[in-house]
């Protein structure tokens, strides 16, 4: 009877599992790509430095932000080499182009 018991409500907590619930937006994050931007020339968004710019040229690579407006600059040891403030919109790729614009 105890084992009995035991069985019984093993099957009716097993019944309680709470739900599961997968959210999607079916929004792309945008993705920035810089172009022309020299050997050794640094990314950097929104004050975070990235890595080489000349890597996230947007053909082998690009890099994921995140949607709304953004300062990018790419410098060169402690030379800024190009500013500029961006917009981002769901699934789309902002390039930007070192020596475009100039600084500002």
């Amino acid at each position: 009877m105890k084992t009995m018991m035991t069985i019984v409500m093993a099957v009716a907590l097993a019944g309680c599992a709470l739900p599961t619930t997968d959210v999607k937006t079916g929004s792309l994050r945008p993705a920035l790509a810089v172009q022309g931007a020299p050997a050794g020339a640094l990314l950097y968004v929104d004050g975070i430095q990235i890595g080489e710019a000349a890597l996230y040229d947007g053909k082998a690579r690009k890099v994921m932000i995140e949607e709304g407006a953004h300062r990018i600059e790419v410098k060169q040891g402690a030379t800024l080499l190009h500013t500029q403030q961006i917009f981002a919109g769901a699934g789309e790729t902002a390039v930007v182009v070192v020596g475009a614009e100039g600084l500002k």
